[in-house]
């Protein structure tokens, strides 16, 4: 026997290993046929904020705190792949997905002296020093909402929570659930999608091959 010979059951299990791999691949979310599968058969209108975004790196970033922390990792994530890899901008897509406190976020000014967000989540105006009477993420800084969304980014609101949100300030102001939800669905910032569950968006967004950071 040659000194040769027992490599070969060897190459052939590589073989078929590797062949098993390209095969399980094949159907795994983010490979080329999934998202054709998903974009052909499983599309939806409440899907629309994903429509556009076809970068190969794809991430989104879904936070319940009020603070800039979700702009500053989409941030470093789009810097990053433009610094350390050479990506162009439209191969890298970021989306921001808002929940809980961070629902604030995506609400205009009015909205915040209306309801009084900044006082509620110990967020300060960095200018008053006081409890933010303001939106101080939506504009002014390389981490504010107008910012990124000129660099691509889309921000998303859970519908849900927004509802949530709306039954607690409507108790607390004697007002109608439904009146504050609508005030509040008019006070969003231009630009934010408002998608039904956010844990239905992540599950979408991931089953399209979309990878996902908790903020």
């Amino acid at each position: 026997m040659s000194e040769t010979a027992p490599i070969v059951p060897r190459r052939r299990f590589l073989a078929r290993t590797a062949a098993a791999l390209a095969a399980l691949t094949a159907g795994f979310p983010g490979s080329a046929t999934a998202l054709e599968t998903y974009d052909s058969k499983d599309s939806s209108e409440h899907d629309a904020w994903m429509t556009g975004l076809k970068g190969k790196h794809r991430q989104l970033f879904h936070g319940l705190e009020l603070n800039d922390r979700l702009m500053l990792m989409a941030t470093n994530f789009m810097d990053t792949y433009r610094d350390s890899f050479g990506a162009k901008p439209e191969q890298v897509n970021a989306v921001i997905g808002v929940h809980g406190a961070a629902l604030a976020i995506g609400f205009n000014d009015a909205a915040w002296a209306k309801y009084g967000f900044g006082k509620t989540a110990n967020v300060n105006d960095p200018t008053t020093k006081e409890p933010a009477t303001r939106n101080i993420f939506s504009t002014g800084g390389p981490l504010s909402v107008d910012t990124l969304q000129k660099r691509g980014v889309v921000f998303i609101m859970c519908n849900n929570a927004l509802k949530m949100q709306s039954q607690s300030l409507s108790k607390a102001r004697g007002e109608a659930p439904e009146t504050v939800y609508e005030d509040l669905k008019a006070s969003r910032l231009a630009g934010t999608i408002i998608v039904p569950a956010m844990v239905v968006a992540v599950n979408r967004a991931q089953e399209a091959g979309f990878t996902y950071v908790r903020a």
